[in-house]
């Protein structure tokens, strides 16, 4: 008997990618705690997190992922430090997603770093340095995310995004900024009609 390995897929490289800047897209594994089911518990119990996935979406290393847990509250004075961090890189990933200059403290600005769900921060993509942490502890090196790139860092760039917007804050920004580039907002959604009225 002949058994041919010819037509499986080759083995997939598990090596961290070079350290660089990459156009990322955002996944938020639900986790079944927190409000709507969007954060993890630790396996202590003691904190809730979030847990993110972060997809090369291009180029050489596309598919490639970055794992990352961020801290959203808990029961000690580290978890209080950890949340703080963690709230940074989300606010972080919403101006990179949404084109937010860091120092933008006008309302509309304000409005489109809200979120009403943590599921919002899903499907987003953004761009972010990646670099490697060594390995260490009997752990081989990883990846991990450095920073966020936002408006004004010499890196970024608007980021095409797949995902509509789903919240009137983000339109409301978009429309702001337009308005400062003398350049037309883009036209609302369509609302479509609900299946009850036909």
């Amino acid at each position: 008997m002949t058994m041919n390995f010819n037509t499986a897929k080759t083995q997939k490289n598990f090596e961290p990618v070079p350290d660089g800047v990459y156009l990322l897209h955002v996944t938020i594994n639900p986790g079944g705690a927190g409000p709507d089911g969007w954060l993890k518990e630790s396996k202590d119990g003691l904190s809730l997190g979030l847990d993110c996935e972060f997809t090369v979406v291009d180029g050489e290393y596309a598919n490639r992922k970055i794992f990352a847990r961020f801290t959203i509250s808990g029961t000690t004075d580290g978890h209080k430090t950890a949340a703080e961090i963690s709230g940074q890189t989300l606010r972080a990933v919403l101006e990179s997603a949404r084109g937010i200059r860091p120092d933008d403290t006008s309302d509309a600005a304000c409005q489109a770093r809200s979120i009403a769900s943590y599921e919002d921060l899903s499907d987003l993509r953004i761009l972010a340095k990646i670099g490697t942490q060594p390995a260490k502890g009997g752990y081989e090196a990883k990846n991990v995310l450095r920073y966020i790139i936002t408006p004004g860092m010499k890196d970024w760039r608007a980021v095409e995004q797949i995902k509509a917007p789903s919240a009137a804050p983000v339109n409301a920004y978009a429309a702001a900024s337009a308005a400062r580039t003398h350049e037309p907002p883009p036209p609302p959604a369509a609302v479509q009609k609900p299946s009850w009225a036909n």
